[in-house]
């Protein structure tokens, strides 16, 4: 079994979907079953990324487990499945939010159960063979597939007047994608072969060829990114989702885009490319202040959550574009964090939307009623924001100190944006807690349930104990 551990981490949650959609349409039982059958699934995963994980050695860098398939013999094309520490950190991180998210989603699970609980195991699964892939032409299928359960829900969970901007998203997707496939073709024709991810800067392109391949592998990467001028199409249709497992689907892609420029950026690009990064870097900057500002001046809780998820993931990506390679492991731990967090944000915005709608209440005071809400909220959103207790807070501080370093003024508006996006939350806090009318009786019974305050206590635990030591999961 340990010879196909990371092929079984792909088709786990593959064959989880692919189950959910044999289940009869029975009123009484159908949902219990898909939520039974999704939390074993997520389970069963976690446990085998653990398993993995306990043989590696957390203090070697590189590749540590490679697994080969053969696909094609004429062309002769070898499959290769790798991973190394951070990647299963990643791997951890995402199956880990989807595990909690599943766990908090019995109240999420009203429509179209069936259809929202395969489609996003199908995702988990592609996503998780997007981040083992280690050859380039699997990391392409993965790539082009990985998109294609987002279109699906939110086809299915988005507002009707989003449909245009869905078509839109899909095709500027699918441009990515045909970049991306550009280039691999180019990289094939010109090796031959099907190659290993990280000897793709070995491949000595010259002249128009490398500008090709690496511009196109660059605007792939940047097609899955909410980047000015093109983050409008992905910021209309996040900020109309209500269900926050869709939610998390979208908020998982522009990590897709993320990962792309780890794998690539900066020691496998070529130096006639990376000279352009500065150019990138001031537009990453540009977009990161300016959707904290739209955050700001938005009324809307979740506008606000995509909004400071958008500002993170631009700060993760300009840390990779640092010349220094030093700070993969800090992002990945801070992106450990920001993954719990904002799963658990995007469930307790969605408690305070319906208990609003149910209560007939307005927003601002509401949390008045929801009194282990409110405590939850103010903790996640502290704790989004740079609680001092957190890994989010140490390792940010260790990438925003690299970025100083590399650049003064790049770090100011930095934290000028990072300071908007933590002003845009605690202002919304503050709206919802505030007493703009008198308070009555507090309704317990439609506040969080014993059970949801455990796991969102258990989710705190486990942020603290990721400060003191990010790896406390492995064996």
């Amino acid at each position: 079994m340990s010879e196909y551990l990371l092929l079984f981490l792909i088709i786990l949650p593959l064959i989880g979907a692919l189950f959910i959609l044999t289940i009869k349409d029975e009123k009484n039982y159908m949902v219990n079953n898909i939520y039974n059958v999704a939390i074993w699934v997520l389970l069963t995963t976690i446990l085998m990324i653990l398993y993995t994980f306990s043989l590696f050695d957390i203090e070697k860098n590189g590749i540590q487990l490679v697994e080969k398939y053969n696909w094609l013999e004429f062309p002769q094309i070898i499959i290769l499945l790798g991973a190394d520490v951070f990647s299963m950190l990643l791997l951890f991180s995402v199956n880990l939010s989807f595990f909690i998210a599943e766990i908090c989603s019995t109240r999420s699970l009203t429509k179209r159960p069936k259809a929202l609980i395969s489609t996003e195991l199908l995702f988990l699964s592609l996503f998780n063979g997007y981040i083992l892939a280690a050859d380039i032409i699997s990391f392409y299928i993965f790539f082009a597939a990985v998109s294609m359960p987002l279109i699906i829900l939110i086809s299915i969970y988005s507002s009707q007047h989003r449909k245009n901007m869905i078509i839109r998203l899909n095709l500027y997707h699918s441009i990515g994608a045909l970049l991306l496939f550009a280039a691999v073709i180019a990289i094939y024709t010109f090796k031959d072969s099907n190659i290993p991810l990280n000897t793709a800067g070995n491949l000595n392109l010259v002249g128009k060829t490398e500008y090709f391949v690496w511009f196109s592998i660059f605007f792939a990467f940047i097609s899955r990114m909410p980047i000015w001028p093109f983050h409008y199409w992905l910021t209309a249709i996040n900020s109309s989702i209500r269900n926050p497992l869709v939610f998390i689907v979208g908020n998982l892609i522009p990590l897709v885009g993320l990962y792309g420029f780890m794998r690539f950026w900066p020691n496998t690009v070529p130096a006639t490319i990376a000279v352009y990064a500065p150019a990138f870097e001031i537009i990453s900057v540009i977009t990161m202040i300016f959707i904290a500002l739209i955050g700001l001046s938005q009324k809307d809780f979740r506008y606000k959550l995509f909004a400071y998820t958008t500002v993170y993931y631009l700060l993760y990506l300009i840390g990779v574009f640092l010349p220094t390679g030093s700070l993969k492991m800090n992002i990945g731990y801070s992106l450990f964090a920001y993954l719990i967090i904002v799963t658990v944000l995007s469930f307790l915005i969605s408690h305070i939307e319906q208990q609003k709608k149910q209560l007939n209440l307005p927003g601002a005071g509401i949390l008045c009623y929801l009194p282990r809400t409110s405590v939850c909220l103010s903790l996640f959103v502290l704790a989004g924001i740079g609680l001092p207790i957190t890994p989010l807070f140490w390792n940010n501080f260790i990438i925003i100190s690299e970025i100083f370093n590399y650049n003064l003024v790049l770090g100011i508006f930095i934290m000028l944006a990072l300071f908007i996006a933590a002003l845009s939350l605690l202002e919304e806090l503050y709206r919802l807690k505030g007493k703009s009318y008198n308070v009555g009786a507090c309704i317990r019974g439609k506040d969080l349930n014993d059970f949801e305050l455990l796991v969102y206590g258990s989710c705190l635990v486990i942020l603290f104990l990721s400060f003191f030591k990010p790896l406390w999961f492995v064996f």
